[in-house]
């Protein structure tokens, strides 16, 4: 009896190494994740278009926030499906995270971008251009907006 109750409390001993081992592990891929879409931004709500041009959607993009991104700084461009959206996502991948950077400071210095300030028609739809971010930062991104939201309404009522 007491040779089994000692290989149980072995056993324990083992998985709980083992899940730490585990945590540590996911832990890492999340943010080799997260690192791999470093020089990534994604655009939200640009409808599709027939035979569209992402490149010159990009380059659209580019006029009104006023900041000139040469083609030859984009890595990838492509559509891709997102869960909740009806449009896919534009997802462009700069080949370094400088250009991404003042990318995005700059389109989110202009406030609010609209598909018909591309010139594109058809459509009244906010354009969003933001961080490509992992399922996993972005559900702990929206928590923390969430938290902070209810500390600032806390505070002021």
């Amino acid at each position: 009896m007491e040779e089994n109750v000692s290989e149980i409390n072995y056993i324990k001993d083992k998985l709980t190494i083992t899940r730490v081992d585990f945590d540590r592990i996911h832990h890492e891929i999340l943010l080799k994740e997260q690192w791999s879409r470093l020089n990534n931004i994604e655009i939200r709500s640009m409808p599709i278009k027939t035979s569209e041009n992402l490149f010159q959607i990009h380059e659209a993009l580019c006029k009104p926030i006023g900041f000139d991104v040469p083609k030859s700084q984009i890595d990838y461009i492509a559509r891709v499906p997102s869960h909740n959206l009806r449009d896919k996502l534009i997802i462009v991948r700069y080949i370094n995270r400088y250009t991404k950077e003042d990318f995005i400071a700059t389109a989110r210095a202009k406030k609010e971008l609209y598909v018909k300030d591309l010139e594109f028609t058809g459509s009244r739809n906010r354009i969003f251009v933001n961080d490509r971010l992992t399922p996993h930062f972005k559900s702990l991104l929206t928590k923390v907006k969430a938290l902070a939201k209810e500390k600032t309404t806390a505070m002021c009522g």
